[in-house]
């Protein structure tokens, strides 16, 4: 009975992993499969059109309740060196919980990660510079800490301030 388990265990880990990397590939290369009927959003916010490693939309319109004003005062007080922006790479790539930034982020901070065609309204593109270069850092680090009502955007009440501040070091990088 237990090898017919781990049989099954193993055929199903195996199943999972084969959906998922078919899942991935095929929007990487033919564009996100849900993008329509966000009334809220202009038609050209809705659509990437060349998947996962598109640029994304750029400016992207977004309305994103703001941090209280002790919030949106704070710098990041972390320096821009190696060890920093490699935690906060690591951070949003794999490490942060209960999930890694790209899921919904994508990898090259898009907004066009492997559940964005889910969510609305689509996640924000940190690779966009018109659009990042308005957003404070104390509101950045208001929303990783406590989530963004409306969103999808969930609280990551479990990291640390310091890992809170390398993401957004690592995330400043994507819009450069």
């Amino acid at each position: 009975m237990a090898y017919f388990e781990r049989s099954v265990s193993r055929f199903l880990v195996f199943f999972a992993v084969l959906i998922f990397l078919l899942s991935y590939f095929g929007e990487a290369f033919s564009g996100p499969s849900v993008r329509h009927g966000l009334r809220q959003y202009r038609q050209h916010d809705m659509h990437h059109g060349t998947g996962h490693m598109g640029r994304g939309s750029c400016p992207q319109i977004r309305y994103t309740q703001s941090a209280p004003d002790e919030f949106l005062k704070l710098k990041n007080p972390l320096k821009p060196d190696s060890k920093n922006l490699f935690a906060g790479e690591a951070l949003f790539h794999t490490d942060a919980q209960p999930t890694a930034c790209k899921i919904c982020h994508g990898s090259t901070g898009n907004g066009m990660g492997m559940m964005a065609p889910g969510l609305n309204p689509p996640p924000r593109n940190f690779s966009c510079s018109e659009t990042m270069k308005d957003i404070q850092d104390g509101q950045m680090f208001w929303v990783v800490k406590n989530g963004s009502p409306g969103t999808g955007m969930n609280a990551y009440k479990n990291l640390t301030d310091e890992q809170v501040w390398q993401i957004i070091l690592y995330l400043r990088t994507l819009a450069n």
